[in-house]
């Protein structure tokens, strides 16, 4: 009898809940589907390639990937600590696959990362693009994994047409494939994130412990992929909370047990990932860098913490580098050793491309005109909860102003939420005005993805066209330059038949390597060594940074004031982050 009357009522035993409504799936065969989803990863994969095959090695790379071999071929974590050792291991092993010499042990202090990236660099100096293509097509493989898990997503909430749209708003986005071609964590960390609250939202929904279970080791390879994953816990515990108090998930007791055990799990593939190296020593034997671990120290000198050693080490190198006042800021031309909140979201103003934007501001106008109901906006807030919390972390706490990777996490999210522009599931007389906004969504992401194939092969360096003539001088660093310029400056040289020239490189790798002849530039009137002179966009800005010579880098840091040269017109701009000058 109760199974007759809950099907009577609609409800069949053990039926799921129904899906957020999917609208107007139809129209669309799936043989089509499938094989514009397979077009548009083409396309995504095909620009990727394209950029690992025409930047150089950037200046985190340098140090990633030797990081990583000495992982994989001596279990040493120590040789950069300031990202966990998941993702750098996986490049290590495409790298090592395609002939990468491994250094062996050496007596270096722990993160030595430069040191190791230099000794690396001059053992495989005769494949040194070749083992650096190799791993970098691992995040390319992760990137369509990304992709994918975009598409899948945005198809459970909006159907196939806001899915492909979806798809096509992460395939032509110049940040997204920029770090897909990067052995760096940025894009890895945004796979991780974007995997685990996908689970989560599906555990949410149903209760079923597979899910929760994906939602662990989701959580646990991001942890292992980035220390940041752990703002993935307020996103978290803020979908929890509001869909408890509006009695939005089907179990909300198995959720928030899932939600406990997940700190517990976290530890174990953390411990796990780094073989096991817990010295459970107390706190009293360390030497701790940052404030932050120092006056933990100082409280509670007997705690012993059941973390990996050089995962501890690296957390506290982490915080000593977000501590207010030590990282340079770059901003409207000025340099400071203060962070402003309005940094990120005035950057990703002028580094998303206006398409996109122009996407987001019209999903906003599409929910603003045809607010959804207390269900699809139950689902919707499992993608913006965590992508404004991602923002706000950037802007009020990590202290980081050099790039909008620190926010890439968000992007994917974002783009699953534009998918709901291909919904119509409205009355049918406001069909045609609501219409328009379908086919504004067609003519935004042409116009993305034309700004994005027009920036390619050098999406690192994209800014659209409200950054004006020139968005180097309004912000910098790894939003410019970071070092991927050298095979650029190489075509360049040989296009203009220079032989040598004056250097001020903003990089980790020797210029040699790409067979680029040079002088460095310390300062001062060049001689007479050449008549050409090339300075990445870092230094001609009046940043400051040790700078790569022959023999390794300076000592100190080097610092330049080129405002003479700022209204002089360069020659060339290899790969929109370097600037080449005729001197005579």
């Amino acid at each position: 009898m109760p199974s007759r009357a809950r099907a009577r009522a609609g409800k069949p035993p053990g039926r799921r809940p129904a899906s957020p409504a999917p609208a107007r799936a139809a129209n669309l065969s799936p043989a089509r589907e499938r094989a514009l989803v397979a077009v548009l990863i083409a396309i995504h994969v095909a620009l990727v390639v394209w950029g690992i095959a025409s930047n150089s090695v950037t200046f985190d790379e340098n140090f990633h990937l030797p990081a990583g071999v000495a992982i994989v071929t001596r279990h040493d974590f120590s040789v950069s600590l300031a990202q966990p050792p998941l993702v750098k291991s996986l490049c290590a092993m495409a790298a090592l696959a395609a002939g990468a010499h491994a250094p062996v042990a050496n007596p270096r202090p722990a993160n030595a990362e430069y040191g190791a990236g230099a000794e690396f660099e001059q053992l495989n100096a005769d494949r040194y693009t070749r083992v650096y293509d190799a791993a970098r097509l691992v995040i390319a493989a992760l990137s369509v994994l990304l992709a994918l898990i975009v598409w899948r997503w945005s198809r459970h909430l909006y159907g196939a047409r806001g899915a492909l749209l979806s798809l096509a708003a992460y395939a032509f986005a110049p940040e997204a494939i920029a770090h897909a071609g990067i052995v760096g964590m940025d894009l890895a960390t945004a796979l991780g994130t974007t995997a685990a609250l996908y689970a989560f939202w599906r555990f949410a929904r149903f209760g079923e412990w597979r899910w929760w279970l994906l939602t662990a080791l989701a959580t646990g390879a991001t942890l292992l992929t980035r220390f940041s994953a752990v703002q993935l816990a307020p996103a978290m515990l803020i979908l929890a909370g509001f869909g408890t108090a509006t009695h939005r998930m089907r179990r909300p007791g198995r959720v928030w047990i899932g939600l406990a055990l997940i700190p517990l799990t976290s530890l174990v593939l953390l411990n796990a990932g780094y073989l096991g190296q817990t010295s459970f020593d107390p706190l009293s034997h360390w030497q701790f860098r940052s404030a932050v671990f120092q006056s933990l120290q100082r409280s509670l000198p007997g705690l012993r913490v059941p973390i990996p050693d050089d995962c501890l080490l690296g957390l506290d190198y982490l915080s000593s580098l977000q501590a207010e006042g030590i990282t340079t800021t770059y901003l409207f031309g000025r340099i400071t050793h203060t962070t402003y909140w309005y940094y990120v979201p005035f950057a990703l103003l002028i580094k998303w491309p206006v398409g996109f934007l122009g996407l987001i501001a019209a999903r906003l106008g599409f929910t603003a005109m045809a607010p959804a109901g207390p269900r699809r906006s139950w689902h919707d807030l499992f993608l913006w909860i965590p992508a404004v919390t991602f923002l706000l972390i950037a802007m009020f706490v990590a202290h980081l102003d050099v790039g909008i990777r620190y926010v890439l996490p968000a992007l994917p999210l974002l783009c699953v939420w534009i998918g709901g522009l291909a919904t119509l599931r409205i009355a049918p007389a406001r069909r045609p005005v609501f219409a328009r906004f379908r086919v504004a969504a067609l003519l935004l992401i042409a116009l993305a993805a034309a700004e994005c194939v027009a920036s390619a092969p050098y999406e690192l360096s994209f800014f659209n066209r409200l950054a004006g003539s020139h968005p180097d001088r309004l912000i910098n660093d790894s939003n410019v330059d970071w070092g991927q310029g050298l095979i650029a400056l190489r075509s360049d040289m040989k296009r203009l038949g220079i032989r040598r020239l004056y250097l001020a490189y903003h990089g980790t790798t020797d210029p040699l390597v790409y067979g680029i002849d040079y002088i460095p530039y310390t300062g001062g009137m060049p001689g007479t060594g050449s008549d050409w002179f090339a300075v990445s966009s870092f230094y001609f800005v009046g940043l400051a940074q040790r700078m790569v010579v022959p023999k390794g880098r300076t000592l100190e840091l080097v610092h330049f004031d080129f405002h003479a040269l700022w209204d002089q017109q360069p020659i060339a701009r290899p790969a929109r982050c370097m600037y080449l000058f005729r001197l005579r």
